[in-house]
């Protein structure tokens, strides 16, 4: 039995606490192995193989990082949200985000924010179990031992499912509060975006509909600003809402 699993591991604003932190096979910090690959975002990165397959509660690098998460630890608070969460039905046809925080309430600096695509993965306090369903497929995970990721989050309006924030957490940054009530952020449509170059010197413009943009109010502004080259991608699920029906060439 094979399980293909990307890990990227990335470290910003290091923190010290034990079980609020992203942590290897061996309980240092990034990178090590998990399986099949992982890497750290600092020196010289490189993939190494795995200890432990990701389907045993064993040491291996989600296994001991979510460690306070599957299991009961007073001063380890946690967030967690998934639009197919375990132990319930399918939640939000909006959005695709699934991920956990992680914050140390006796340190305001020790906190990890743990990003995945596996879908009816990682019940709170349920213990660790691996979804059969899901061995023959290929999944990302990324750890990044950073606190307050909770506006970046609230972008890709998720679901809920598990919050264990104290009041003094939420009462320290508005982002979080902000987060668990749903608070939506307004953006005028491809107000955001990004330049890429190619090899073949083709210049490429991507931009992004964040949240509550009403799009479909600026379509033909948008149509004559960027004229003939315009890709639009749906969502790749029937569960999920969008206003394109496939990929358009304009």
């Amino acid at each position: 039995m094979y399980i293909t699993i990307i890990l990227i591991l990335i470290s910003l604003n290091c923190c010290t606490a034990q079980v609020a932190t992203c942590t290897d096979d061996a309980t240092n910090n990034p990178p090590n192995v998990i399986s099949s690959s992982s890497t750290k975002s600092e020196g010289n990165p490189t993939w190494a193989a795995s200890a432990q397959t990701i389907d045993q509660a064993a040491v291996h690098s989600i296994f001991r990082t979510m460690a306070s998460f599957v299991a009961e630890h007073m001063d380890i608070k946690v967030l967690a949200y998934s639009d197919d969460p375990p132990n319930l039905p399918p939640q939000n046809d909006k959005s695709k985000a699934k991920g956990v925080l992680l914050i140390d309430n006796r340190d305001t600096d020790a906190a990890a924010s743990f990003v995945h695509t596996v879908p009816k993965f990682l019940a709170h306090l349920g213990g660790y179990s691996w979804p059969a369903a899901e061995t023959a497929k290929e999944h990302m995970f990324c750890l990044i031992n950073r606190k307050f990721l909770a506006k970046a989050i609230r972008y890709q309006e998720p679901f809920i499912y598990a919050n264990s924030l104290s009041p003094e957490l939420l009462n320290q940054h508005v982002e979080l509060p902000n987060l668990i009530m749903g608070a939506q952020i307004r953006v005028t449509p491809f107000l955001e975006h990004a330049k890429f170059a190619t090899k073949a010197v083709a210049n490429i413009q991507a931009f992004g509909k964040h949240t509550k943009s009403y799009s479909d109010m600026y379509a033909k502004v948008l149509k004559n600003k960027f004229a003939a080259n315009i890709r639009i991608w749906a969502p790749s699920d029937a569960r999920s809402k969008s206003i394109c029906k496939g990929q358009y060439h304009l």
